[in-house]
């Protein structure tokens, strides 16, 4: 019976991933036909370029809702790396000592969220609001509503670079989607991530770990958010006011999006990847058409909201066929 329902969720998962990636194809076509500039190789580069530190923060957010649990705080990890980051080029110190510094600041802010709903058993979605309020405040205490700009160009190679005539962006998120493919396929590490979010009462009977198992996973997602800090800080060399404001709400919809259940136990990072790309596809589209950028939020929360309606019903005839 087990083997069967695995059969059916690869096989849903897969179904879902066909269909995000003809909707792709389809709004593509659409948006070529509105405007000549859409599939010209500047504004697919640019998109891919933009798509960046979202596909890199997806990676991790989709590893966390396997798990059964979700992040909400990833905006303010982002930033508060960021300015970790900014700060420290401004005291002087060496790429290879700053990258380090921004990569552990994300792991030790996002074990704060695993600790926190491991330790102190608060939901999720509460101690990672609460953790964005807190992190929100030290941007803001920080660096006093001031932009940290004039930062070095010492790691745009990562970013606006290309090797044998592919983008390293393209690199950058194929290394990330593959190093995390394998940690969930290939090491046992990932497998309890499953068995977690499948039930973790069950995967605690069997010997796992738990609390360290979420806590690594938080980790893991905190340190790829302070990797897309890196990345952003070499894109757009300086640190706004307002970063990664919106980052949490796109990441957990391209998760969705691409067939990752909100339940946990369900996950695929090629479905994340392809939700990553419809996501900035339709926001370039909608600017290149003229529409303005306050409707991508409306898009982007409508499609979270028809998928997990969907999901919802799903489930429900599920229940009731069992």
């Amino acid at each position: 019976m087990a083997k069967t329902n695995d059969l059916r969720l690869t096989s849903l998962t897969a179904t879902r991933e066909m269909i995000l990636l003809c909707a792709i194809l389809l709004v593509g076509a659409a948006f070529s036909f509105a405007s000549p500039y859409f599939l010209t190789p500047i504004n697919l580069t640019q998109t891919l370029r933009a798509a960046l530190e979202l596909a890199i923060v997806s990676a991790g957010m989709t590893l966390v809702i396997i798990m059964g649990g979700i992040d909400v705080s990833v905006g303010g990890i982002l930033a508060v790396s960021a300015i970790v980051i900014g700060k420290s080029y401004q005291a002087g110190m060496p790429p290879w000592v700053v990258a380090p510094i921004g990569l552990g600041t994300g792991a030790i802010l996002g074990s704060w969220n695993g600790w926190l709903t491991t330790k102190f058993k608060v939901p999720p979605i509460i101690a990672t609001l609460g953790s964005m309020y807190i992190f929100s405040a030290i941007m803001f205490i920080v660096i006093g509503g001031a932009w940290i700009s004039g930062l070095p160009n010492t790691l745009s190679p990562l970013v606006n670079g290309a090797i044998f005539f592919i983008p390293s962006a393209a690199l950058v998120i194929l290394f990330v989607y593959g190093a995390c493919w394998v940690l969930l396929r290939r090491v046992p590490f990932g497998r309890h991530i499953y068995a977690i979010g499948s039930s973790e009462h069950s995967a605690k009977l069997v010997g796992i770990n738990v609390d360290r198992t979420k806590i690594i996973t938080y980790a893991i997602l905190g340190l790829l958010s302070g990797f897309a800090a890196l990345l952003y800080v070499a894109r757009m060399r300086n640190v706004e006011i307002n970063i990664g404001t919106s980052i949490a709400l796109e990441a957990i919809a391209a998760t969705i999006l691409g067939g990752t259940s909100i339940r946990g136990g369900v996950g695929s990072l090629l479905g994340t990847l392809l939700g990553v790309v419809f996501i900035r596809i339709i926001q370039n589209g909608l600017v290149l058409i003229g529409v303005s950028s306050l409707w991508e939020a409306v898009v982007i929360g409508g499609l979270l909201i028809l998928v997990l309606a969907v999901d919802a019903i799903r489930n429900r005839n599920n229940l009731r066929t069992q």
